[in-house]
């Protein structure tokens, strides 16, 4: 089958409300070359768990495919359309099986030498729908908070190396009380602006109480989402152990099963009243390397996703301590809850976690107007990162949390 086959009747097995995405943008999907359509395929199937920003993504650039002269259509596509796929791809199921589809058509890029070829194209792509990918800058200024290095009590690190020269750093926080600070001001910025995934808390460990009681927060924490890392572990081990003896299962093939695993198969079956939220956390896992097993790249890989597919006003990241470092055979068998965690390697990890998270911040519309800050939890230093900051300044004199947050907004 060719895209310009295709038909509504192609789609039966797609969910209701991608159904009906596709029914309304039927006449510009037959138009997209497979290289490029193969990957819209991916995300349709995952319309209906989709957040919001995601669906308004896809519908932006699906007006504007729609609203472009045919000879600006035929010259964005022009770059895909040379990329002629082999007859064997094309007779693969790319229509119902689209991230296997993906996975092969990368293997034979690579083969082919075209593997230029198409990322020039996709660059080209994203070039030209720059606007409709990034959005509309939000209508309240994005706040993202860090808070780094729980159960250190004293290191020589050099913290926010990378961080502080792009704003205030604050080195006589009290910080008594200051956590309860931050957590308040999530809490009333979520109430004052109650838009769904709009708000967001990331915690390494066991979640703050106080969140516990604001409906308006979306809250992930690696202490109740690990058990489920884990067996999604056990299933990869079951997985390769069913293959028959002397066989041999590629690493594509543990990629495509991984890829297929979602809240169900993991147990998230808690999650079944938030469907989005339950295909998020479960993708965390499926996508992510190393969630599975350090709470810190849990923490930052959550973080990035977020920003990336909810864009959230407020995110406020907490790291706690990971376990510590073992060869990758014991890593894979322990329950990383129970192990011993290493602190001072932890406060290292979210340091840059930190900083990655700032960068996938300013990579959002509005990212002028928004603000950042990085905190040392329990101690007297953070950074912060905004309009209303002077830039590569130090600050010593002394200062509550509130007072900075307050600064900040």
């Amino acid at each position: 089958m060719r895209p310009a086959e295709l038909t509504i009747d192609s789609f039966a097995s797609y969910p209701p409300r991608a159904r009906a995405f596709v029914g309304d943008n039927l006449a510009t999907i037959r138009e997209i070359p497979l290289p490029l359509l193969s990957i819209f395929l991916a995300r349709f199937m995952d319309f209906d768990v989709s957040f919001p920003a995601e669906q308004n993504e896809l519908g932006r650039q699906f007006r504007r495919l729609k609203e472009m002269t045919p000879d600006s259509f035929l010259k964005l596509m022009a770059p895909f359309g040379v990329i002629k796929p082999s007859e064997d791809l094309f007779a693969a199921d790319w229509v119902n099986q689209p991230r296997r589809f993906n996975e092969l058509l990368s293997a034979w890029l690579w083969s082919t030498h075209q593997i230029d070829a198409f990322r020039e194209a996709s660059h080209k792509y994203e070039d030209e729908m720059s606007r409709d990918l990034t959005g509309p800058a939000p209508a309240t200024p994005r706040f993202v908070i860090a808070v780094i290095g729980k159960g250190v009590t004293q290191s020589n690190y050099a913290l926010f190396r990378k961080l502080r020269s792009r704003g205030t750093m604050f080195s006589s926080i009290q910080p008594a009380g200051a956590l309860d600070q931050v957590f308040d001001f999530v809490t009333q910025r979520a109430e004052a602006h109650p838009e769904p995934y709009a708000h967001w808390y990331i915690e390494g460990g066991v979640r703050h109480q106080s969140i516990k009681s604001s409906g308006n927060v979306t809250t992930v924490s690696f202490e109740e989402l690990a058990p489920y890392a884990y067996s999604e572990l056990n299933l990869i081990k079951e997985f390769v152990g069913r293959a028959k003896s002397g066989s041999h299962v590629s690493a594509e093939d543990v990629q495509s099963y991984v890829a297929s695993l979602g809240p169900r198969e993991l147990g998230l079956k808690k999650k079944e009243n938030d469907a989005c939220l339950g295909h998020f956390e479960s993708s965390v896992f499926t996508t992510g390397a190393g969630t599975q097993i350090f709470s810190t790249t849990f923490v930052q890989w959550c973080a990035r996703e977020a920003l990336r597919r909810a864009q959230p006003v407020t995110m406020l990241t907490r790291y706690a301590p990971r376990q510590t470092m073992a060869p990758m055979s014991m890593l894979l068998k322990r329950d990383p809850l129970g192990q011993e965690k290493d602190a001072l390697g932890s406060l290292i990890d979210a340091d840059m976690g930190a900083y990655y998270t700032w960068i996938n911040q300013s990579r959002l519309a509005g990212a002028d107007e928004g603000c950042f800050l990085a905190w040392f939890e329990d101690h007297n230093l953070a950074v912060g990162i905004g309009p209303s900051l002077a830039r590569g300044t130090v600050s010593t004199s002394p200062v509550t949390m509130a007072k900075i947050l307050q600064w900040m907004s």
